[in-house]
């Protein structure tokens, strides 16, 4: 067997697995719980890249504006503990990043005010947020189109602008999660990075899998470029820097493409995978790439600098970025869609 038809077997096995486990749930053989408050699940068909955690920090923002009182649902992934994790009371960070999954701790530390719970059983990460913010008037699902186990008042699934099929096959022959015809789930549809490429072939795709759903835009921006102390610095002076460039991402492409936008060009560029544990075998790789190239400064993302920061003695400058929906109407027509909830 070639190696592109065992990929495809593989695939087709992972697809009936899903589709069985789908199944389940809706014949009420597994049981869906529904949570004490509302539930806005954001998440999308792909492993990773979409921009998730962005999207759902911007949208925490915005209803924390408006009034309401979140609290953010993870699974935390990547982290070396298992259970439930408080990573934030909604009053300070509680769990350091190796605990809590770096994508918990990120948005814990940019929303202070907003209480963050990692369990893989969503439903208990929402009763303890309760139980530790019982004014908390709705949960955010970050990650959570395929926890289905967990019912959800508002389904938005994010589609990214520069690759809006994956690939167009389920893992491991592409990068979908899902097929796409579960696209027709979704109450809400956000193009991401919507600034990088025509939209257009992401609004047909949305089209044709779930005709009627509305369709949203949103792009990434960069917000702030700051030191290990967390003073801004201009892009032009990190770009005459010597530094080499750190990713743990789906996509480190994007990285790449955002660090050339700002005028700064890494010595060397190294490319982890996603959720990446900074261990031995990694430092070893940066502090050999710092060595080869003579750089004073490692440039990161946040979401590796909150792991990076207390272990590698070479100084960081982050690359902090933000997403938000273009369109003034999307959390207005979210809040509207949520006043539908069965009481």
């Amino acid at each position: 067997m070639t190696g592109n038809r065992f990929l495809a077997s593989l695939a087709a096995l992972y697809g009936a697995g899903v589709g069985a486990r789908l199944a389940l749930f809706r014949a009420g053989i597994f049981r869906v719980r529904r949570a004490a408050r509302p539930v806005i699940s954001v998440g999308n068909l792909a492993a990773g890249g979409a921009g998730k955690t962005p999207f759902v920090r911007w949208l925490a923002g915005e209803l924390l504006a408006r009034g309401e009182r979140p609290a953010i649902l993870s699974r935390g992934y990547g982290r070396r503990s298992r259970g439930l994790v408080v990573v934030s009371d909604g009053a300070g960070t509680l769990a350091p990043p190796y605990l809590s999954g770096d994508e918990p701790a990120v948005l814990a530390r940019a929303l202070p005010r907003v209480p963050v719970v990692a369990a893989a059983r969503r439903l208990r990460a929402a009763e303890r947020a309760l139980a530790i913010a019982p004014d908390v008037t709705l949960f955010l699902l970050d990650d959570g189109f395929s926890h289905v186990a967990l019912s959800r008042d508002v389904d938005v699934v994010l589609l990214d602008a520069t690759a809006p099929d994956a690939c167009g096959a389920l893992l491991p022959a592409g990068r979908l999660r899902e097929p796409l015809k579960s696209l027709a789930r979704a109450d809400f549809i956000v193009v991401t990075k919507a600034e990088q490429t025509d939209p257009g072939p992401a609004v047909a795709l949305a089209a044709r899998y779930a005709p009627g759903v509305p369709v949203f835009h949103a792009v990434t921006e960069v917000t702030c470029v700051f030191d290990g102390h967390g003073e801004p610095l201009r892009p032009r002076d990190v770009a005459q820097r010597v530094a080499v460039a750190v990713s743990g991402l789906a996509r480190p492409e994007a990285f790449a493409a955002t660090l050339a936008a700002l005028g700064i060009r890494p010595a060397a560029f190294l490319a982890f995978r996603d959720h990446v544990r900074y261990g031995g075998a990694e430092i070893g790789r940066i502090e050999r790439a710092v060595e080869e190239t003579g750089a004073g400064t490692i440039v990161t993302t946040e979401k590796d600098a909150v792991k990076l920061e207390s272990i590698c003695a070479v100084p960081l400058v982050t690359v902090a970025i933000r997403m938000r929906v273009v369109e003034p109407d999307f959390v207005g027509a979210l809040i509207a869609h949520l006043s539908r909830r069965p009481s």
